[in-house]
């Protein structure tokens, strides 16, 4: 494991709920164990600026945002994260494994009317020639995932706030901008999530992780590391 995963990229992604930062924590202490140098990071954030970007897209923007000044914001955080955390660990031999990245982007933009083709060839300017090894995509039904994420069907949200020009208020009360979009467009992205593998580069898998407990689903990640030829 330490020799095969020297300088490989490794994102986990999903629908809201699958589980994917808690299986990114459990992977890395497993690759740690097994003597793989690892550097962990998520996305949108994982650098100072990327973080400014990243509350701007979930808690900070005021009036309604166009799809597209959207993407483009995830490309920014994408690019000074890639320059600044992933190529240089790459370079240094290390495994990186990120919570997100643009597989992300293709589901959730993608469901708002963004061709994922165009997206893909966006990401590639982003992120030049550093683009994931291997994408894993943990599926869960919509309802499970949301459930999992705390949401309430009549919580209030940013946008229907009093309060809602006043972001700092809302992280650790009410639901951020995505979170509290519709479930027919929470389903849109799932159904993404799991076509992605029809044009995604790189290599894609999927995991079933509905009735699954958090072991179960760690194994089966773990075997599609082993099984995956880079």
């Amino acid at each position: 494991m330490k020799s095969k995963l020297k300088g490989k990229f490794i994102v986990l992604d999903g629908p809201d709920g699958c589980g994917k930062s808690t299986q990114l924590k459990l992977l890395a202490d497993y690759l740690k164990e097994q003597g793989v140098e690892v550097v962990t990071t998520h996305d949108p954030g994982g650098t100072k600026i990327g973080e400014q970007i990243r509350r701007l897209l979930k808690y900070d923007a005021q009036g309604q945002m166009d799809v597209h000044t959207e993407l483009m914001l995830f490309m920014a955080s994408r690019a000074q994260l890639v320059v600044q955390v992933i190529k240089p660990a790459l370079e240094h031999n290390k495994a990186v494994l990120c919570d997100r990245f643009i597989s992300s982007t293709c589901a959730y933009q993608g469901s708002s009317g963004f061709h994922v083709e165009q997206i893909v060839e966006i990401g590639k300017f982003a992120v030049r020639d550093v683009w994931p090894d291997l994408t894993i995509i943990i599926d869960i039904p919509v309802e499970q995932g949301l459930k999992r994420t705390g949401r309430k069907p009549k919580q209030r949200t940013k946008v229907n706030h009093e309060y809602a020009n006043n972001g700092h208020l809302f992280e650790n009360s009410v639901l951020d901008r995505f979170d509290s979009r519709t479930l027919k467009y929470h389903r849109k992205v799932r159904k993404e999530f799991l076509r992605l593998h029809n044009y995604y580069p790189g290599v894609v898998k999927t995991i079933d992780s509905s009735g699954c407990d958090i072991e179960a689903v760690n194994r089966k990640v773990i075997q599609i590391i082993k099984e995956t030829q880079f």
